[in-house]
């Protein structure tokens, strides 16, 4: 009995080293080439072509600091460095096996992604991007002048990939309306259309310098605190939107454009360039008052117009902290 147990056991590890021997010969028949996936070097990238088979397409175009999208807009930081570590960390976690071969190969020609990947005009890489395995855990992918499909992971990552490589542009768009350093900026502006002796023009000059204004000729209650206007300055440093409004009815737009705007913000930095954001409040959302009767504004949300182009949502959670007034600046009375 202890001698047969003994045959066994033999047998057994034979066998995992001859499945492993197997292994190892069957991935060394597969050229490096046909499954090197990954780019190592992702600072060299400054462009990346996506294109469904549905002919939906975008290109991102590194410009200095920046990412731009289709040459439009500028790229959400989150999502092109999400792509960048991506392409990094992608690793082949197993070629597709025999009876997953068809559908692999169907899936892959029907509803890929190509992605191209260049430097400085040199194609780098084009890697067709398919859906995911069965289990979830891992995309179909192929690389250009190959026929063979693999399994692409991320090792650590659970979950698939496809859902990385998307080509709505509007996905891609930065949702930041002000995003300034503050030694950037040189002058803010906020106008209160409903009570215009709050308006102020906030400019910065240097040594730690600044000056206020109110077009009403209203003036400061106290000494300007330099204090709540440096802080006031730094809160401008990422403020973002909630989404596009591409969709707003035009009669809406003109009835906006009409309306008395609820608030208005023009910055300026110190090259001279400006932005400006128009808000409008928007009809009440349903809720009730504490009367229980409708409420006449929408309690959470804005239409805006950033420099007369594009229509958005914005939030009074993010805005309020900037809809101040002028006396916000000066120094309190004892």
């Amino acid at each position: 009995m202890k001698k047969n147990k003994i045959i066994i056991s033999l047998i057994a590890v034979l066998g995992i080293v001859a499945i492993f021997l197997i292994s190892q010969h069957t991935n060394s028949t597969i050229k490096r080439e046909l499954r090197d996936f990954a780019v190592e070097d992702t600072a060299s990238i400054d462009r990346v072509f996506m294109v469904r088979k549905d002919n939906q397409q975008v290109t991102l175009t590194r410009v200095g600091d920046h990412w731009m999208v289709n040459d439009r807009f500028v790229v959400r930081n989150d999502a092109i460095d999400n792509l960048l570590k991506t392409l990094n960390r992608l690793r082949v976690k197993s070629p597709v096996s025999t009876s997953m071969l068809d559908n692999a190969v169907r899936m892959l020609a029907t509803r890929n992604t190509k992605v191209e990947v260049y430097h400085k005009s040199k194609l780098l890489k084009t890697i067709y991007v398919g859906g995911p395995t069965q289990d979830q855990m891992g995309t179909f992918m192929m690389l250009e002048g190959s026929s063979v499909p693999f399994v692409i992971h991320i090792p650590g990552f659970v979950g698939y990939l496809s859902s990385r490589f998307f080509t709505e542009e509007i996905s891609w768009r930065s949702t930041a309306i002000f995003n300034y350093n503050f030694d950037d900026i040189k002058s803010i502006s906020l106008d209160n259309l409903e009570d215009p002796k709050t308006s102020f023009t906030l400019v910065k000059g240097g040594n730690n310098q600044y000056a206020i204004s109110s077009p009403s000729g209203a003036g400061l209650t106290g000494l300007l605190d330099t204090v709540a206007v440096r802080y006031y300055i730094s809160k401008f440093e990422k403020v973002n939107l909630e989404f596009f409004s591409d969709s707003l009815p035009q009669s809406t737009r003109d009835s906006l454009l009409t309306a008395m705007p609820y608030r208005v913000f023009a910055l300026e930095d110190k090259n001279g360039n400006s932005r400006k954001l128009t808000a409008w409040r928007r009809p009440g959302n349903g809720k009730l008052n504490d009367d229980g009767l409708p409420m006449k504004w929408d309690d959470e949300r804005m239409w805006a117009l950033i420099d007369g182009k594009q229509w958005v949502v914005i939030q009074y959670f993010v805005f309020n902290p900037l809809f101040v007034g002028l006396n916000y600046f000066a120094v309190p009375a004892n």
